[in-house]
C-alpha cells in the first residue's frame, strides 16, 4: 500500500513544481504510511512489530510526540521528511528547479522537524509527576535456554536458577518486590508442589514476588483453559492476584481453527491452544495503593494494550518477557525499542524482566536504565518512580489511536479522489 502511493506521487505530483500541490501530495503520503501501519497493527490478530517510528527510540526529543498520535505520529513525521527529500531530488533532476534554494516543500518539512524537536526537549526537561516514593525491585534474568524451559527432563534447572539469584537479591536493603520472567517456572504453579514450595520459601524472607507460570482453569464442563500468566505472591505465599496474556502468538501459544482443520496442529510444536485473558489487571503489592498492570511477552509491542493498562489505573508497566526466542539475534534490540514507544504514549515507567533479552529499566521519556546484560545470569536492582496516572493521563492515552484512524480515513479518501480521476481521464482519452 505504502509503495503504490508514492509510485502515484512520483507520477502525479513530483512532475510538478507547484509546491503546495507537492504539499498536499507529502501530506498524503504521510497520512496513507501510517494508516497501513495501523490496519497491520489491527488486521486478524494485528502485529505492530517494528513500526517505522519505532527506529527513532534513542531520538528522545522525536519521540515525544508519540504523547499525542502514538507511534504512528512519528511514522508520519519521518515518511513527511522523506518526501520532502525526494519531492526537490526528484525536481531538480527533471530540470524543473533550477534556482538551488530552499522550496515550500523543504521549509515545511524543517518545520515540523524543528517544531516536533523544541517540544520533545521541553517536555525532557520537565520532571515526571510521580506518585509517592519510589519502588525498589529485583529483576531476576535466569537465562534458560528454551529447550529447557520447556522440556520436562530439566526442571531442576529452572528451579535452581530461580532459587540462587533470588537468595542473592533478597540481601539487597529495602527491596519491594522480586519479578520473575514470563514462564519462569516450567509448570502450574498452583496446582504443582514443587513450584508452589518454592515460591512460598522464597517470598517468607519478606519480599512479595511477581511470577510467570502457566495456569489452568477448569471450565463446567470439565474441559482445561490453560494460560500463560502473571501471579503476585505476598510475603505468606498467598496469591494477592493475578494477569493473563490477553494477545497470544500464532502457532507459538494458540492454534487457529484448532479442530476443524485436519493437520493443522502439525504446523506448531505446542499441543493445544492457549486461552487469552480479557482485560488488564491492576495487581497491588501489600501496603501500596499504587497499581501495576503486566505485559507479557511481546505484548509492550502494542499499544492498545499499553494504552488499556493506562485506563486501568496503572501508574507502572511490568514486562515480563523471554526473548531466548530469538536471542543472540537484533530481536531482543528490536523488542525493547517497541517498548520504549510505550512508556512515552502512555507516561508510565516500565521494568522489563526477561528470561534472556534485555532486561532494565524505562522511565516515562522513554530513557532506558539500569540494564542488565543479555544472556547472562544474574538479577538488576532497579528503582523507578510509579506516575500519577490522574495526572499524566496524555492525548493518546485518552482517545487512544484518533490520528491513525484519521490518517486511514484521509488515506481512503486519497484512494477514491486517485480512482475517480483515473477514470475521469479514462474517459476523456476515448473520447
Amino acid at each position: 500500500m505504502p509503495f503504490a502511493v508514492f509510485v502515484s506521487l512520483r507520477r502525479c505530483a513530483w512532475r510538478s513544481a507547484d509546491g503546495l500541490k507537492n504539499l498536499g501530495w507529502m501530506l498524503g503520503a504521510a497520512a496513507v504510511w501510517a494508516a497501513s501501519e495501523y490496519l497491520r497493527a489491527i488486521f486478524a490478530t494485528g502485529f505492530p512489530w517494528n513500526l517505522l517510528g519505532v527506529s527513532q527510540y534513542k531520538n528522545l526529543p522525536f519521540i515525544q510526540v508519540a504523547e499525542w498520535g502514538g507511534v504512528y505520529a512519528l511514522s508520519a513525521l519521518i515518511v513527511f521528511v522523506n518526501a520532502a527529500f525526494a519531492a526537490t531530488l526528484l525536481q531538480y533532476a527533471a530540470g524543473l528547479r533550477r534556482a538551488y534554494r530552499m522550496h515550500i516543500e523543504m521549509i515545511c518539512a524543517l518545520l515540523a522537524v524543528a517544531m516536533v524537536w523544541s517540544i520533545g526537549i521541553k517536555k525532557l526537561l520537565h520532571k515526571p509527576v510521580a506518585e509517592g516514593a519510589p519502588v525498589r525491585v529485583a529483576l531476576i534474568q535466569p537465562n534458560i535456554p528454551e529447550v529447557g524451559n520447556w522440556e520436562p527432563a530439566d526442571p531442576e534447572l529452572a528451579y535452581k536458577r530461580l532459587e540462587k539469584l533470588t537468595a542473592l537479591a533478597q540481601h539487597t536493603s529495602g527491596l519491594d518486590l522480586i519479578i520473575w520472567p514470563e514462564t519462569a517456572l516450567p509448570d502450574f504453579v498452583r496446582f504443582n508442589e514443587r513450584s508452589a514450595g518454592l515460591v512460598k520459601k522464597m517470598v517468607t524472607n519478606g519480599v512479595p514476588i511477581l511470577v510467570g507460570s502457566m495456569d489452568v482453569v477448569w471450565r463446567a464442563d470439565g474441559k482445561p483453559d490453560y494460560y500463560n500468566a502473571s501471579m503476585l505472591f505476598n510475603t505468606k505465599g498467598e496469591l494477592l492476584g493475578g494477569y493473563y496474556k490477553q494477545h497470544l502468538v500464532l502457532f507459538g501459544e494458540y492454534i487457529p481453527f484448532e479442530g476443524k482443520i485436519p493437520l493443522i496442529n502439525a504446523l506448531t510444536p505446542i499441543g493445544s491452544s492457549f486461552t487469552s485473558g480479557r482485560s488488564a489487571a491492576l495487581l497491588k503489592r501489600p501496603g501500596d495503593n499504587r497499581g501495576f498492570c503486566v505485559l507479557i511477552c511481546f505484548e509492550d509491542s502494542l499499544p492498545y494494550l499499553a494504552r488499556r493498562a493506562a485506563r486501568a489505573g496503572a501508574t507502572l508497566l511490568v514486562n515480563q518477557t523471554n526473548d531466548s526466542w530469538f536471542d543472540p539475534d537484533c530481536g531482543s534490540a528490536q523488542h525493547l525499542a517497541n517498548a520504549v514507544l510505550r512508556c512515552v504514549e502512555t507516561r508510565l515507567p516500565m521494568l522489563r524482566c526477561a528470561n534472556t533479552g534485555i532486561t532494565c529499566s524505562i522511565d516515562s521519556f522513554g530513557r532506558v536504565t539500569q540494564t542488565l546484560a543479555p544472556r547472562t545470569q544474574g538479577f538488576q536492582i532497579a528503582e523507578t518512580i510509579p506516575s500519577d496516572p490522574a495526572r499524566v493521563a496524555t492525548f493518546y492515552v485518552r482517545f487512544g489511536d484518533l490520528f491513525a484512524q484519521a490518517c486511514l480515513a484521509g488515506g481512503v479518501a486519497l484512494f477514491i479522489i486517485l480512482l475517480i480521476k483515473r477514470r475521469k481521464s479514462s474517459a476523456c482519452s476515448k473520447n
